[in-house]
């Protein structure tokens, strides 16, 4: 599901196929069945939503017992991306549909996102999607072509074109226009058939701001430090309007069914720690309070939620007193001075992508050394950024064996 990964390697977490074609194809605002999204009406859509819906019990929670705190009898393990390229049942179903209409429609998105967990038994499923869906509901549409990384159509470059180009956030109606997803992770929840929770995501507002400003001939990232320091009041409009989009979006994701929410920062590491103070932290901190809050104004169960605030390990102890249950760790972050810094919180991370073209022995090695140095409890094994189409899915399986069986023996030696 699309969270760290995607064409560009910095988007969503669902390692994004590319165009069957050498077309390309422009998400609107209204998405329309040429690009392989629904056409369904709003009132559709709205009933959709509210359909009752009965998910089958949850047979594995240690993944939302770990995000809680609570006492764990292993690690779990997932991975960024863990649907993806690299797999070659998720290749089939990639080339002969193509990325559109992958994650636009709900049936094959769902079969997607459970494809890790039936062949790795992972201890959560993140759903197939891309942070880039929520670019039309913010007025900027979106392109794809074969080979190329997704870039805006109608990119913002200038204040004017914040003033032109946004739509308000308090008009947007996310069961309308992205009701797609949100069917997704219902059928999802069926198609686990309680194996493992479902994770739902959103990119931040700082990362979504890039994609804004990401166009066929120049960076998003370059773009985006350029327009700050030109357009300080702009950048924050931008922010806060995204803001509340994520907050929508999150919280129609639980009410949809699902179990658990992580934010992707992916971008926020070309930020100075300054500019990360002013234009990303306090955006990420919000999105996690209000979300809370809305979720228990509709009576909604309460769902644990993690932050990755890639690239930003100066900050960590920004985190600690935010409403964050998880802190989701970049590779280069030591996993001591994490605890220091967050010592209420559970860590998630950092595994080193790269051990896994090293074959069985450094993969196992690695992997214990690492569950070692981050103890068997208040933590969640995962890569530092997200698996690569070229990895080898024997060897993304020797990992995750290698923290249960690294982990459940830690755990048997301290009993």
């Amino acid at each position: 599901a699309g969270a760290a990964g995607g064409p560009g390697g910095g988007r969503g977490v669902g390692s994004p196929p590319a165009p069957s074609s050498s077309s390309s194809v422009v998400v609107k605002q209204e998405p329309s069945s040429a690009s392989g999204a629904p056409s369904s009406s709003s009132a559709a859509a709205a009933a959709a939503s509210a359909e009752p819906v009965n998910f089958p019990q949850l047979k594995n929670d240690l993944l939302l017992r770990a995000a809680r705190g609570q006492a764990t009898e292993r690690v779990p393990v997932w991975i960024h991306r863990q649907a993806g390229r690299y797999l070659p049942e998720f290749r089939s179903i990639a080339e002969k549909h193509g990325y559109m209409k992958c994650f636009n429609t709900p049936e094959i998105a769902a079969d997607l996102t459970v494809q890790p967990v039936h062949k790795y038994a992972m201890d959560a499923a993140i759903l197939f999607s891309d942070i880039l869906v929520l670019l039309p509901l913010m007025g900027v549409e979106w392109q794809i072509s074969a080979g190329v990384e997704p870039f805006a159509v109608n990119a913002i470059k200038t204040g004017d074109d914040v003033e032109s180009t946004l739509v308000d956030a308090d008009t947007v109606d996310i069961h309308d226009k992205l009701g797609y997803v949100l069917e997704s992770v219902k059928l999802t929840r069926h198609k686990l058939e309680g194996k493992a929770p479902l994770i739902g995501f959103s990119g931040a507002p700082w990362t979504l701001l890039t994609y804004t400003m990401h166009t066929a001939e120049s960076n998003g990232r370059e773009n985006a430090l350029e327009f700050i320091k030109k357009y300080p009041e702009a950048a924050t409009k931008i922010l806060d309007n995204a803001t509340k989009l994520v907050v929508k979006y999150l919280i129609a994701k639980v009410e949809a069914g699902a179990q658990m929410l992580q934010v992707f920062d992916s971008w926020a590491g070309i930020l100075s720690k300054d500019d990360f103070d002013t234009f990303s932290k306090p955006y990420l901190l919000k999105i996690a309070k209000e979300v809370k809050a809305g979720i228990k104004a509709k009576g909604l169960d309460p769902v644990p939620m993690t932050v990755f605030p890639r690239g930003c390990g100066h900050s960590l102890s920004d985190f600690e007193d935010s409403e964050y249950d998880v802190v989701s760790l970049d590779e280069n972050v030591d996993p001591k001075e994490a605890r220091e810094a967050l010592p209420s919180k559970t860590l998630q991370g950092n595994f080193r992508g790269k051990f896994i073209y090293d074959g069985e022995d450094t993969i196992r090695k690695e992997a214990s050394e690492m569950v070692e140095r981050f103890g068997t409890q208040k933590y969640i094994a995962n890569f530092g950024y997200a698996v690569e189409k070229e990895h080898s899915p024997e060897n993304i399986g020797i990992f995750v064996d290698e923290i249960r069986s690294s982990s459940q023996r830690i755990n048997t030696e301290t009993q």
